[in-house]
């Protein structure tokens, strides 16, 4: 029974870590877009752009979840650029 659970779970982690995965270049393409459309000095947009790089070097690394977050920080950067 045990094992049939564990089984389980490992399938569908297994499953679903390339759904999640596929999240992080759409996050860089709307930051992208972002820079664009926001106003910016040099300063606040080289860090989005650092940001931006080292997220997609950890997404392609495979470490995902630390991708996301470095991604999800260069997005925070760009909102509060535009709500000025």
């Amino acid at each position: 029974m045990f094992k049939r659970i564990f089984l389980t779970i490992a399938i569908t982690l297994a499953l679903s870590t390339p759904a999640l995965a596929s999240h992080c270049p759409m996050d860089a393409k709307a930051i992208d877009a972002g820079l664009e459309n926001t106003q910016l000095n040099d300063m606040q947009k080289s860090e989005v752009m650092a940001l931006r790089d080292e997220g997609m070097k950890l997404h392609n690394s495979g470490e995902h979840r630390q991708a996301e977050q470095t991604l999800a920080k260069a997005m925070r950067m760009l909102l509060e650029a535009g709500k000025m």
